[in-house]
């Protein structure tokens, strides 16, 4: 290897240590042991239903609020550019946050079920 090559290799471990330290990534914290399958299975079953929940209300309010029908097809041409990037940006959001809810919300209580 060449010396230019190598003083790159070196300053790239340097540098990867130096951030291994500042964010503790070598030292295990606990905050996130991980979840066993039956906790698993049950937050993905709770996903689920929030996603199918949150996509539901969702729509109710895109018709109640603009009067028409949330996009089926948000990539079709007939879809005005306007409403596919809200829909999909609305429709993202609110899914993405019951998901997360959902999962959270059923490990705890799984866990604390399980104490």
């Amino acid at each position: 290897m060449s010396s230019t090559m190598e003083s790159i290799h070196d300053r790239y471990d340097d540098l990867r240590n130096r951030v291994d330290e500042y964010t503790g990534r070598d030292q295990p914290d606990g905050r996130n042991p991980g979840i066993g399958r039956t906790e698993s299975a049950i937050a993905f079953v709770a996903a689920i239903g929030a996603t199918f929940v949150a996509r539901n209300l969702l729509e109710a309010a895109w018709q109640t609020t603009l009067d028409r029908d949330p996009p089926k097809n948000p990539t079709s041409r007939e879809v005005a550019w306007r409403d596919a990037l809200l829909w999909g940006a609305a429709s993202g959001a609110v899914v993405g946050l019951a998901r997360i809810a959902s999962r959270r919300a059923s490990s705890g209580a799984y866990r604390s079920w399980r104490s």
